[in-house]
């Protein structure tokens, strides 16, 4: 005990110094947390996404294009399909934000709860919603962050479609976590763009498609491709979990990118911890002699040498995971657009540490080396 209060000790001597050097350490492991939260949150959605027994039909071109709308019709006929419905994203900007803080998608009331069984909605505004052609349902926390109730109205300004939408809330639903949209009539939207003779009208961006079992999915998705594959409008089709990692393979890169600068950072809080350890051992030369005369050996002192730099590194470490952690959950909450749970994956949060422990441990080691190493006649000769 009194050997740890010793290197606690050692570690608040100089306060400036080991602060910055623990600040230097948490504010790039806060960064990390962040960065390697990202590349790991579909890790956590694939599993939930699985267990659904949901498809996606897109268009084959990418997210930019459309699928027409019948595509709807001769999907739900095929054998093996329970329910279909069409979303399309609206991608308004509500007041004076000046990007789209949240999703808004047109789709079927009548079919959406079909499909997206998890949510749940009280039957009378379920019913408010499918009657009302310009109402909309949204999930209880924009509710609460925008302080939305039945009955308000949201006015969104067009930003990817040429209308403007006048919107009354009907329902306020309980869906996963990584769901927070807003969903409206795609009928309203439809006959706005048709009043418009816009392009875009009589289209879809995705269906979303629940099979009645696991087993007759892949044979669903090829006889819908096979269906449209010389057509006007080629689609692709897979499974949820597979659009979900569709994702990913486009991250692929921004991955191998963050890792590697994950490694450069690494690699410079080495430098930055080393420094300052070698600096202090400098100062305390003479300290170190006194030490060795009165009797401690060279494995006393390299260990108490590298105590300190690991001390001072986890100190860093732990506040740099904890402010990334809360960095991680204020983005959940403003922006559940760009992080759509409130997760980080534990491995990611512990790795943070370890790679705090292991700066300190490899920044350390040259300096306790020299001090265990140092003699008490050279150190003695000193004047600090």
């Amino acid at each position: 005990m009194g050997f740890l209060k010793y290197i606690l000790r050692n570690v608040s001597r100089n306060k400036l110094r080991s602060l910055l050097t623990a600040l230097s350490v948490g504010i790039c492991l806060a960064m990390m947390t962040v960065l390697y939260g990202f590349i790991t949150l579909n890790d956590a959605l694939i599993p939930e996404l699985a267990a659904a027994n949901r498809m996606i039909v897109m268009s084959r071109d990418g997210f930019t294009s459309s699928i027409p709308i019948t595509v709807l019709d001769h999907v739900k006929r095929l054998d093996g399909v329970q329910s279909v419905v069409p979303l399309t994203w609206y991608l308004g900007v509500y007041r004076d934000e000046k990007m789209p803080s949240f999703a808004q998608l047109a789709t079927d009331p009548k079919e959406l709860l079909k499909v997206w069984f998890e949510f749940r909605l009280d039957p009378d505004q379920l019913q408010a919603w499918q009657d009302d052609r310009t109402g909309c349902i949204v999930d209880r926390r924009n509710a609460a962050r925008y302080d939305w109730n039945v009955g308000d109205s949201i006015r969104l300004k067009g930003n990817n479609y040429s209308v403007d939408l006048e919107l009354t809330v009907r329902g306020i639903y309980d869906g996963p976590e990584f769901i927070n949209d807003l969903y409206f009539h795609w009928e309203y939207l439809d006959q706005e763009l048709r009043s418009r003779n816009d392009p875009k009208a009589g289209t879809a961006s995705i269906l979303f498609v629940r099979a009645k079992s696991e087993k007759v999915m892949d044979q669903l998705c090829e006889q819908v491709d096979q269906r449209y594959e010389n057509s006007d409008h080629p689609t692709l089709t897979q499974s949820h979990q597979a659009f979900a990692q569709m994702f990913t393979k486009f991250a692929g890169n921004l991955q191998v990118y963050i890792r590697n600068i994950g490694l450069a950072v690494v690699f410079s809080l080495t430098l930055v911890a080393g420094n300052a350890m070698a600096m202090s051992m400098r100062e305390r030369t003479t300290e170190i002699a006194l030490l060795k005369a009165i009797g401690f050996s060279r494995g006393l002192v390299l260990i108490m040498v590298l105590g300190e730099s690991m001390a001072i590194s986890l100190l860093g470490g732990v506040f740099g995971v904890g402010t990334g952690r809360v960095v991680w959950s204020t983005v959940h909450y403003f922006w559940p657009t760009f992080v759509p749970m409130d997760f980080i994956a534990p491995v990611v949060l512990v790795s943070g540490v370890a790679v705090a422990a292991g700066v300190g441990l490899v920044s350390g080691i040259l300096p306790a080396v020299r001090a265990s190493r140092l003699s008490v006649i050279d150190g003695l000769r000193r004047v600090v």
